[in-house]
């Protein structure tokens, strides 16, 4: 078992961590792979929960005749503002990756800040702070189609009770009903991967599309669906370099709760920006991100993209659409599996954030 733990200063965490695919039937094992432990100790101070610590620590493992790595992972927060949560997941690749299975649950009360829905509210930085109680879980099973598409199935149940400690209209506001909410329903998924490692890519491409029903008929208080897709691709650049694309979308349908809107600074898309600020019916995201290893475990990168929200995808204008820009360095904890340990800085408009993380952003 390979063991690190790396200590930081004060940032942002990004929300997802994005992870690639080895080519099933391009591998042949014998043996399993050692055990992989990375966890990163986190200081954390951003406008959205204030000052505290994030502890998040991931498994990496091989079982016999596996044909990817599977991943266990776990994570906590607290925070000087009362935000807390606690969060597990698993990763699995059965039948050499004819099944690829995943699901997580957690549990977390947060003290946000909501600064209404569109770019225009955003734009007026006048923000309510809100309270709210989270209880989350999710399960999802895929199938391979063929070599390299995947197609499933995905249970989701989310619970939220927001409350407003101080209320003004001066300040955006949240409709009653909206704040103590039960969702829950099937949805479909759909992955494409061509790519040549399952935590290091440098070739290839990622697709991902999810569209998530939420049903009265299984107990939900909202019926709207709920469409998030993304493709990654990935090119060998320059001298150790790899030039790594991604473009992201998200759709909602009317009758959605404010909190389940597309959020953008969400899933790294894109990084320096308050996630949930800008938050609206529709997003759309665009980044390109050059990776350049100066030595065996070191690396570099320089990253760059726009996007934004808006009511409908016929409403975006050039004027209206949101710039970042950054720089990062990068460790690899593991060298077994090519995990990195990641530092970003990111400039947006009129915006700048930190971000500490295991794993790339996509």
């Amino acid at each position: 078992m390979s063991f690190v733990c790396a200590q930081s200063v004060a940032g942002e965490v990004p929300v997802n961590h994005a992870v690639g695919q080895q080519e099933a039937e391009k591998i042949e094992k014998s043996d399993s792979k050692d055990l992989s432990f990375v966890v990163m100790p986190i200081p954390l101070s951003n406008p959205s929960v204030g000052t505290g610590l994030i502890l998040p620590a991931v498994l990496f493992y091989e079982p016999k005749g596996s044909a990817r790595p599977w991943m266990t992972g776990a994570g906590a927060l607290a925070t000087d503002n009362g935000s807390k949560a606690l969060g597990v997941f698993q990763k699995a690749y059965l039948g050499g990756d004819r099944f690829r299975v995943s699901g997580g649950l957690g549990r977390a009360d947060l003290n946000l800040r909501f600064y209404g829905i569109g770019g225009g509210d955003a734009s007026r930085d006048r923000s309510l702070k809100i309270e709210q109680d989270v209880d989350f879980a999710q399960a999802q099973g895929l199938m391979r189609l063929s070599t390299h598409q995947y197609f499933g199935l995905r249970l989701r149940s989310v619970s939220v009770k927001t409350s407003i400690p101080i209320s003004s209209d001066k300040y955006p506001q949240i409709p009653t009903p909206e704040r103590d909410m039960h969702l829950v329903g099937p949805g479909l998924v759909y992955q494409y991967d061509t790519r040549d490692d399952e935590l290091a890519p440098t070739k290839g491409t990622y697709a991902n599309a999810a569209l998530q029903w939420n049903l009265p008929g299984w107990g939900s208080d909202r019926d709207y669906q709920h469409f998030y897709g993304a493709i990654n691709s990935y090119h060998e650049f320059g001298p150790n370099g790899i030039l790594a694309t991604r473009f992201a979308a998200c759709d909602v349908s009317r009758n959605a709760p404010f909190f389940d809107l597309c959020l953008f600074g969400a899933n790294n898309d894109l990084r320096g920006y308050e996630a949930g600020k800008y938050r609206d019916s529709t997003l759309i995201a665009a980044q390109a991100e050059y990776r350049w290893h100066f030595s065996k475990r070191w690396g570099m990168v320089a990253f760059a993209g726009v996007g934004g929200v808006a009511p409908n995808f016929s409403d975006y204008r050039a004027s209206s659409l949101l710039p970042a820009g950054g720089v990062g360095l990068r460790f690899m904890a593991s060298t077994e599996y090519k995990v990195n340990v990641s530092v970003d800085y990111a400039v947006g408009r009129n915006s700048d954030a930190l971000y500490f993380g295991i794993g790339e952003a996509f």
